[in-house]
Order: structure tokens, then C-alpha cells, then sequence
């Protein structure tokens, strides 16, 4: 049932314009994938742990995927070569910054 429920998150989320961008929960891990075939380095800064690097990996031509151990809520963005990116993402805040950052939701 939770499988079933993973595809219809994924479905939704590559129909509403977040194509380069999705998660999948295994175990006590959040996957998070980005297709961004121009990159050379890509790391996940996230609120889990004060944001901290995590550096994704380059699992083909163009796409990168990164773990962080599972949360049901967290804000988070990309560094990519240096610059600071946000994904398409359906949820997101205002920082403290005056930039905003991506917000994942389990069960959303």
C-alpha cells in the first residue's frame, strides 16, 4: 500500500511542473533526487542539521541524488557549482535572508 502511495506522490509531483525534482523514502532515509545534467558539483543544505553540506552524487548523465536521514518536515535548498539553486517545489518559506527555501512535507 505505501508503495502505491509513493507512486501517486511521484505521479503528482512530475505533473505539476516539478519534473527536475523528487523525493522516495526508504527505511529511515529521504532520497532526494535533481535532474540538472549541466552541474558539476551539487550539495542539499537542509534545516535537520543547521545546513550542514550533503553532497549529492551523480547517478547518471543528469541526475544527482542525495540522503538525509527521514523527517517528516524540513526546509532545504541546493548549492550547485557554487551558486545557490531552488528546485520547482510545491511548498515554500521566506528565510531570514530575503530568499525563500523549498519545504518537503511527508504526506503532502
Amino acid at each position: 500500500m505505501k508503495r502505491y502511495g509513493f507512486v501517486f506522490i511521484l505521479f503528482t509531483i512530475l505533473m505539476s511542473g516539478c519534473s527536475n525534482h523528487f523525493y522516495e523514502i526508504r527505511k529511515d532515509r529521504l532520497y532526494i533526487y535533481l535532474k540538472h545534467s549541466e552541474a558539476r558539483n551539487v550539495q542539499l543544505r537542509c534545516s535537520l542539521d543547521g545546513y550542514k553540506e550533503h553532497p549529492a552524487t551523480k547517478i547518471d548523465d543528469d541526475m544527482w541524488e542525495v540522503s538525509v536521514p527521514f523527517s517528516s518536515e524540513m526546509a532545504y535548498f541546493y548549492i550547485i557549482d557554487g551558486d545557490v539553486f531552488l528546485p520547482s517545489c510545491p511548498f515554500r518559506e521566506k528565510d531570514d535572508f530575503g530568499t525563500e527555501n523549498c519545504i518537503f512535507v511527508h504526506e503532502m
